[in-house]
């Protein structure tokens, strides 16, 4: 199956950038296939998903949304499963998806990992890393702030 050496492929790479022990998988369950023996996969619809409480936090969120289960969801449905896994359940999410979710996954922060233009299929690959989100600016650091020992010797 090759979507699976794909997905394999994925998580080993994903895997040198920082370690992964527990994902949450919502579209299709990767534990079936024996993806990555050393994760511990949990499994949700997306209903179910919906209605999870916060119990721990995922080191991945894999969100595939081009399956028979996950076409028919409409976007306000996926609006509020990727926010709920980005902003509570999960470190790093990786969704597979059709082209049509573009604006989508752009408006939520996610980054694009292939580019469309480069296939002829009818999917995209995107991620949301929290660790890699946001670019710290150069001014966000101790030089710029106020400092106490220079108030007697500037006019501010």
């Amino acid at each position: 199956m090759a979507e699976q050496n794909v997905i394999t492929s994925m998580l080993d790479d994903l895997s040198l950038e920082q370690p992964i022990q527990t994902a949450l998988c919502i579209g299709q369950n990767l534990a079936q296939y024996n993806v990555h023996h050393s994760i511990q996969w949990s499994y949700f619809n997306v209903s179910e998903f919906l209605n999870l409480p916060f119990t721990q936090r995922y080191d991945l969120g894999f969100v595939l949304f081009d399956t028979d289960e996950t076409l028919a969801v409409s976007d306000q449905h996926k609006t509020q499963l990727l926010v709920k896994l980005r902003d509570l359940l999960a470190k790093r999410i990786v969704v597979v998806c059709k082209l049509s979710d573009e604006q989508l996954l752009r408006s939520l922060g996610f980054t694009q990992l292939i580019d469309k233009t480069s296939h002829e299929n009818d999917f995209a690959l995107w991620q949301f890393n929290i660790l890699t989100y946001k670019h710290v600016p150069d001014w966000f650091n101790s030089k710029f702030w106020a400092n106490p020992e220079n108030w007697d010797k500037f006019r501010w």
